[in-house]
């Protein structure tokens, strides 16, 4: 009995036991689910609207990337795929204001804090949650999927709803700027290529952009249209941290030490931030950190030459007083060291380009003797290539170039075994026109028995810096000074015409640094006397503002068409600006003609005989303007059986006829390229005819 007694006592127990275990378990459980009951979905925080709503909120999310380094410091999270609120409309992600975080990537949290958005700080314009209580319920979660971006369009109203949160962008992106990379860690990515100054492609005041009208502005809202549509495809890729001249420089291509305008990055994924007016991706770690693909051009290739042409712009060089002191100087290098590095960098490009004639902008203007800028720099290319290999073009001046008002001037080098100066140079006189006047030479050829002349014509006009009254930037795409620009392509014309030819020559070759970009007003004046652009829009030596442009041009007279061919060498425009040697100082790479200046030289390829390029079976020929979703090559319409034989004619765009075949579609097809080989870069006017058959097409030869 005892014994039962004992059993029924030990099973009260039991039962009160388990009984009170559940009550506890209940009581243990109801502060959480309280908890739980009480947190604010992300998407209600950030709503639809620009601004996060205000308050004091309890959130529950992954933590999916830590930023210590940031200004401020801190975490983003980011609500898993099931627990957000569905709405594509809203962000599931905010940012936690928190430098000394104890947190890692994948760790489930709950967070009390308060919520604001205002440009002021710690926001700067992005949603925040400061002052968090931060509880970590349990670690290594499955991160949220990526958002997937639009294509194309990152305006504040497409990217607002993915604020804070893990995206992926669907197409490989490429690099437009890299000015801000040492210094503040950015990029500037983008999508459908590199982004052009509007005016490469947008004539101020004509439409088509083939027209040569040099006045006006009836077209200026295409140009405003076009640098919208550059901004509306740009993202900036930060590096994660508010580090100045961060170390090491983050991105750079580990073999290279660059990373490039024109780099690219297959796949991007990240976080969206936003911080100082601009949405900025920041960089995941691990397998998601960004990896770009930079590679340099070498140095371009041309068919067999008669002559080969350089023109190069070498940013101020000054060589101080020319026995090794007199620095700083003026314009160029500061200290003797810092000239050597440059004088290094300039010299290894122009060996490499081994030209039998250079045309050079921003030299000293120091005179001619054992001193000057210009013997300096002979005398090195010497050095290098061999006694006597290069001798300058004396202009006349023992002490300054004449009628020159600037510090810096035009020259030219040539090779006395390839050829030979006829008659004196030429400079035009003409007061107040010119800051630095176009420098003039006629040459002879000397490699052949045949002798073939050409007149060469060195240019540096003034740039878009400044200007006043006339000369103010009109907010027309065209910069300051565009007036002061027009007035000296004017009088380019005149000087060709009435010095240069008369000299005694028909063929002329102008090249330099005319500041001003394909489609403006003074290329448009000198278009419209006849001479042509030799080189498309695509073909790009200058970076300004994250924004490619070529303020270096050949332009010839309409008789080298089919005897020249041209490209720019980019080895420079695109190079970070921490590679110069006035920023690298000793780390320069002295032997590398890559960022040895800021412009990039052209390299001109001239057969008196006609110029087949060394490319010709490639495709050169693409539909101009390039039609929505990139390059395409050129090719003839559909024709009809009854169509029969076509004639195609070639035109330049100012009227001037280049090629004229007859023939089937599907020969003239087959053969296009090798029949258009021989025509040098640029934009043409493409006619096919035949029976029932009349259409025109702009092209554009690469």
């Amino acid at each position: 009995m005892a014994s039962n007694t004992t059993s029924c006592c030990a099973s009260l127990l039991l039962v009160s036991f388990l009984q009170g275990a559940a009550a506890s378990a209940v009581q243990a459980q109801a502060p959480a689910d309280a908890s739980a009951a009480a947190t604010t979905r992300i998407g209600t925080i950030q709503g639809r609207g620009a601004t996060a709503a205000a308050g004091t909120y309890t959130i529950e999310a992954i933590v999916t990337a830590v930023y210590p380094s940031l200004s401020p410091g801190g975490f983003y999270v980011q609500e898993g795929t099931a627990a957000s609120d569905g709405n594509p409309a809203t962000s599931d992600a905010l940012f936690v204001v928190q430098p000394d975080a104890k947190v890692s990537v994948g760790d489930n949290v709950r967070i009390t804090g308060t919520v604001l958005e205002s440009a002021a700080a710690p926001s700067f314009g992005q949603a925040v949650l400061t002052d968090p209580k931060v509880e970590v319920l349990w670690p290594r979660n499955q991160l949220p999927d990526f958002a997937m971006l639009p294509a194309g369009q990152y305006s504040s109203t497409d990217l607002e709803r993915l604020e804070g949160m893990r995206v992926q962008f669907p197409v490989p992106l490429t690099v437009a700027d890299v000015y801000s990379l040492k210094q503040r860690g950015e990029l500037i990515l983008t999508t459908g290529g590199t982004l052009y100054q509007p005016t490469q492609f947008i004539d101020p005041n004509d439409n088509p952009a083939t027209g040569t009208t040099s006045t006006g502005t009836s077209n200026v809202a295409a140009v405003n249209a076009y640098q919208t549509a550059n901004l509306e495809r740009s993202v900036l890729l930060d590096d994660g941290s508010a580090a100045s001249n961060p170390s090491p420089v983050p991105f750079i291509d580990p073999s290279l030490r660059t990373v490039r305008v024109g780099s690219t990055i297959p796949r991007l994924r990240g976080i969206m931030g936003y911080a100082y007016n601009k949405w900025r991706i920041q960089p995941l770690s691990g397998p998601d950190a960004p990896s770009f693909e930079v590679k340099r051009p070498a140095v371009p290739t041309f068919g067999r030459l008669d002559l080969k042409i350089a023109s190069f712009n070498v940013l101020n060089y000054f060589n101080g007083d020319g026995a090794g002191g007199g620095f700083p100087t003026p314009r160029g290098a500061k200290t003797a060291e810092d000239f050597a590095r440059q004088r290094s960098k300039i010299i290894a490009g122009l060996v490499r380009m081994n030209a039998d004639i250079i045309g050079l902008s921003e030299m000293e203007n120091d005179g001619n003797d054992a001193t000057s800028a210009l013997q300096d720099l002979v005398n090195g290319l010497n050095q290098a290539m061999g006694a006597g290999t290069y001798a300058f073009i004396n202009d006349g001046g023992s002490t300054k170039q004449p009628n020159n008002t600037d510090v810096i001037r035009c020259a030219i080098l040539y090779k006395p075994a390839a050829v030979a100066p006829l008659g004196s140079p030429l400079l035009d006189l003409t007061p107040g026109v010119f800051e630095r006047p176009p420098l003039a030479q006629l040459f002879t050829t000397r490699r052949s028995a045949r002798r073939d002349t050409l007149g060469l014509v060195v240019n540096h006009f003034k740039s878009k810096g400044s200007g006043s009254g006339l000369n103010a930037d009109q907010n027309d795409g065209q910069g300051g000074s565009n007036q002061r620009r027009r007035e000296q392509a004017r009088a380019l014309v005149q000087f060709i015409n009435q010095k240069v030819m008369p000299a005694g020559t028909r063929r002329v070759v102008c090249i330099g640094d005319y500041n001003a970009n394909y489609e403006e007003d003074p290329i448009d004046i000198l278009r419209a006397a006849g001479l042509v652009t030799v080189t498309p829009p695509t073909s790009a030596s200058y970076v300004f503002k994250g924004l490619t442009g070529s303020l270096d041009h050949c332009i010839v007279t309409p008789n080298m068409v089919g005897f020249i061919d041209v490209h720019k060498w980019n080895i420079n425009s695109g190079e970070p600006l921490f590679l110069q040697y006035d920023i690298a100082g000793a780390a320069t790479d002295v032997a590398s003609p890559f960022r040895s200046s800021d412009h990039d030289p052209v390299l001109i390829g001239i057969n008196f005989a006609g110029l087949a390029p060394s490319n010709a079976a490639s495709a050169r020929l693409y539909m101009y303007p390039n039609p929505e979703g990139g390059a395409r090559a050129f090719s003839l319409p559909a024709l009809a059986a009854s169509t029969g034989p076509v004639s195609l004619e070639i035109s330049l765009p100012q009227g001037a006829t280049m090629l004229r075949l007859q023939g089937s579609g599907p020969l003239l097809q087959a053969q296009l390229n090798r029949y258009t080989s021989h025509l040098a870069p640029g934009i043409y006017v493409l006619r096919v005819k035949g029976q029932g058959l009349d259409k025109t097409q702009r092209v554009m030869k690469q």
